[in-house]
């Protein structure tokens, strides 16, 4: 039996709010899906990125998820967005500030505040660092 995973799970049962993605920072993945018709080619790394996110968790969590989701982009060919997406996540990634996204939902796209910030699946302001 994995104690790991069954204790994730049972962490992910406690949070406020279920798991949402907005892929790379929603407005990104909005122009890629609306106007090149295809989601950028790092989303993948952005949804791992807003899975801890998502989690929350001390300040040094967040660096590292950060770092990670650079150097994803980065891996991929892309080193120059690499660098404007880690500086674009510290800015607008903190828990007290609900920076605006785009999600798409059921085929259309919504305006949402508070699904961008650091430990997201608390309900806000709840969550602090």
């Amino acid at each position: 039996m994995n104690t790991a995973g069954g204790l994730g799970r049972c962490l992910f049962r406690l949070m406020d709010k279920p798991f949402t993605t907005d892929g790379c920072s929603g407005f990104m993945s909005f122009f890629w899906r609306t106007v090149l018709r295809k989601p950028p080619p790092w989303e993948g790394c952005c949804i791992e990125h807003d899975r801890a996110y998502w989690r929350g968790g001390p300040k040094g969590l967040r660096l590292k998820a950060d770092t990670k989701v650079m150097r994803c982009v980065a891996a991929g060919g892309h080193p120059y967005w690499a660098i404007i997406m880690f500086v674009a996540v510290r800015i607008g990634g903190p828990w007290w500030l609900p920076f605006p996204s785009l999600r798409l939902i059921n085929g259309s796209w919504h305006l949402s505040f508070f699904e961008t910030r650091w430990g997201y699946g608390w309900r806000y302001p709840r969550y602090k660092e």
